[in-house]
């Protein structure tokens, strides 16, 4: 039997609700104004802190915006793999369910959360440590995703090269999302979906789906 996780102290508690308050009120800003005029001083004055509390916890406005994206991203990633891996036993199901709660995600997303996808975006191709630090997320979980499946992938693909040809796709995806107004994120998720189930999937177990989806 395993031990419980250690109880956080009476201090840790605190700078985690600190923490949690700033970020708070950065994503009110973001989602009044967007991006551009979420200022540290605007967060200041509305969590109550000094810019030197602030400090305590981001040293610069850019860091307090990739931990928000970079825990979103975790979320929405490592929750959907998990269920995917929980609920289901074979790959093109697991697939399948992963990208469709993304696509879902996508397709709903508000302001808010496309103003965040776009700085994500944005500090993959600025920022050699922001981007490898997002990318690393993605291809973490979906090579958790792969290497729980690997004997329905194909004998000449390993789950590393799955898990980055995968991720290099969604955030195509995204990125034509984000820049074209009438680009069909939808679509192209449910062509994606396919692709991948055919591409790394073998036969007999994509057969193997079908035929008892069918019965």
């Amino acid at each position: 039997m395993s031990n419980p996780p250690p109880r956080k102290s009476l201090r840790e508690r605190k700078k985690q609700a600190q923490r949690s308050r700033i970020i708070e009120e950065a994503l009110t800003l973001i989602g009044q104004s967007g991006i551009a005029d979420m200022t540290i001083d605007a967060i200041c004055e509305r969590a109550g802190i000094s810019r030197k509390t602030f400090y305590n916890y981001y040293g610069t406005r850019h860091d307090l915006l990739f931990d928000i994206c970079v825990s979103r991203t975790l979320e929405l990633v490592r929750g959907s793999v998990d269920e995917a891996l929980e609920r289901f036993d074979h790959l093109d199901e697991r697939i399948s369910h992963v990208l469709g709660m993304q696509k879902q995600q996508l397709c709903q997303a508000s302001d808010l959360e496309h103003e965040l996808a776009r700085y994500s975006i944005a500090s993959i191709g600025n920022s050699l440590a922001s981007g490898a630090t997002l990318l690393s997320v993605m291809n973490e979980n979906f090579l958790r995703l792969y290497s729980a499946s690997t004997g329905d992938l194909k004998d000449s693909l390993s789950a590393e090269f799955c898990a980055e040809m995968t991720v290099g796709m969604i955030d195509t995806v995204i990125l034509n999302h984000l820049h074209n107004p009438d680009y069909d994120a939808g679509q192209r998720y449910d062509e994606l979906i396919d692709f991948l189930c055919r591409s790394l999937v073998r036969e007999r177990a994509r057969l193997r789906v079908s035929g008892a989806a069918q019965g």
